[in-house]
């Protein structure tokens, strides 16, 4: 297999996996600082983050509340304050999943202009949309 051809499989691969890859790049980012958990958080993202960790496109069902143990009243559990590292550790991998959403959209743009085969190229991306939407309804 020649040099033209792996670019060629590479570009039509690319464009069916890029709304996969952002999708998942960019919720995956929303999940780094849990902002889909909070329950104030948007209905939609509640759903899209769940879809990314569970494949269910619902909210998640709330939690029973916890019995307190005989004789001892129910307390708040307090979380450890976060390590500086961990905190820019966060930023730092939500750095990641932008750039990996931006080089996908320019990916996808310099395919669809230095390609001869629009039609394809949009057929694929239009594929690579589809499927999991289909999926999901089945």
């Amino acid at each position: 297999m020649g040099l033209i051809a792996v670019r060629q499989w590479h570009g039509y691969i690319s464009m069916f996996v890029a709304p996969s890859l952002i999708f998942f790049a960019a919720t995956g980012a929303l999940q780094t600082f849990r902002i889909p958990d909070n329950k104030e958080a948007p209905v939609l993202l509640q759903k899209l983050a769940r879809l990314h960790k569970d494949d269910v496109f619902a909210v998640k069902p709330p939690r029973p509340p916890r019995r307190p143990e005989a004789g001892r009243p129910a307390q708040p559990v307090e979380k450890p304050a976060a390590k500086v590292s961990t905190e820019v550790l966060k930023w730092f991998f939500t750095a990641v999943s932008v750039g990996v959403v931006v080089t996908t959209l320019l990916g996808v743009w310099m395919g669809l202009t230095q390609s001869r085969r629009k039609l394809l190229l949009l057929a694929l991306l239009a594929a690579g949309t589809a499927a999991p939407v289909l999926i999901l309804l089945a």
